[in-house]
């Protein structure tokens, strides 16, 4: 029976509806939302780096409540042994003189992976688990190479590999095309929601299968670029070269796959400059100070409009945390800024995130304001 797949345009929607549903309940996780469905669409992996608590592994959960599938999920420390990762020796097998691994409910079988403290990983899980994530293959013992039906792994750590480990951790560090740093949840209605909403899951009504999956990733690498986005994404490289910051050829090989994806996420026609913002989680291999000044070249050249957008929401949140709504002066004070800010975001040219950040601070001023009102 032919599985009837949706055309490019209707997919979009379905992955629109479910990047809505995703945050809902995820509360100011909607980048991560993004990056977490572009590796999922371009199929590659997500390193996260946060403290616990951040809802990395909700995220993931979540978005098996669309795609369905089994899922593998595991705490590396230094005392983690391959079988829990990959499964435990047949003895069986080993009373015939085979050396075989019994991989039911471990990685090897699972469509999705959340693996916890990924760089706690031993020298004897790490050779096997780099050719699971770079190859999608392993070898159970049998002494041929088969396919694993892994579509995405997202992995977890609270911190960046220390310097002394970061040679041998560096071919493990790269099978994460995607990588971003967490923040706990910092604004003042994100904190309200937080603390007095008991439920923060998800309700998630979109059913992905995949072969819309499959689709999705044609549909997303047969995106056409733009010239200007073309010309954009050479001139970060060539500024990025002088700032210092130089990735492999893979990695600028993957980064277009990447911004491919992220334009077809975004609902797009064909890929253009502010599409590259997405690469920013991808054109660097020093975590400690190359993200700030890629971030910032790429939102220079490819998008400032973005960046603008978020000076003017940083603004938004240090009105909101300094102002005592019981001092009208101050509130006052306040509800002026923030109707300054509605006005220089109007004045920028209209997209969805624009759109997306002005009812915000709309929704922000509102609040002020009753909050005003009941103050007295």
């Amino acid at each position: 029976m032919k599985t009837l797949v949706p055309d490019c345009a209707a997919l979009q929607a379905h992955f629109a509806l479910l990047r809505s549903e995703l945050a809902s309940g995820l509360i100011e996780r909607d980048e991560e939302i993004d990056l977490c469905l572009t590796a999922l669409i371009a199929q590659e992996h997500l390193l996260l780096v946060s403290p616990p608590g951040c809802a990395k592994s909700l995220l993931l959960d979540s978005l098996l409540k669309a795609t369905g599938g089994s899922k593998f999920s595991i705490l590396l420390t230094k005392f983690t042994v391959p079988e829990e990762v990959f499964g435990p020796i047949s003895i069986q097998g080993l009373k015939e003189d085979r050396f075989q691994r019994i991989t039911t409910s471990k990685l090897p079988e699972a469509d999705f992976a959340f693996i916890d403290e990924v760089f706690k990983a031993s020298s004897a899980i790490l050779n096997t688990l780099l050719k699971i994530l770079n190859e999608r293959t392993f070898d159970a013992g049998e002494g041929s190479l088969r396919k694993v039906p892994l579509k995405l792994c997202v992995a977890a750590s609270n911190e960046w590999p220390a310097p002394e480990s970061a040679q041998e951790l560096a071919a493990l560090f790269d099978r994460f095309t995607l990588r971003k740093s967490l923040s706990p949840i910092r604004s003042q209605a994100g904190r309200k929601k937080l603390l007095w909403n008991r439920e923060h899951t998800p309700k998630v009504s979109v059913h992905l299968k995949p072969s819309d999956l499959e689709a999705a990733r044609r549909y997303a690498r047969e995106l056409p670029w733009s010239i200007p986005a073309q010309e954009a994404f050479e001139t970060i490289l060539k500024d990025l070269a002088k700032e210092g910051v130089q990735p492999g050829d893979r990695r600028q090989f993957k980064a277009v796959g990447i911004v491919q994806a992220y334009a077809f996420l975004q609902g797009a026609e064909q890929v253009e400059p502010e599409h590259l913002e997405v690469a920013a989680h991808v054109l660097w291999d020093d975590p400690k100070e190359q993200p700030a000044k890629v971030a910032q070249v790429i939102a220079r050249i490819a998008n400032p409009i973005g960046m603008r957008l978020n000076q003017l929401l940083l603004e938004v949140e240090q009105v909101l945390s300094s102002t005592d709504v019981r001092k009208l002066p101050e509130t006052a004070k306040a509800a002026a800024k923030l109707g300054e800010i509605d006005k220089q975001l109007s004045e920028l040219k209209s997209n969805d995130r624009v759109t997306r950040t002005r009812n915000y601070v709309r929704e922000q001023l509102r609040q002020l304001k009753l909050a005003s009102l009941e103050a007295i």
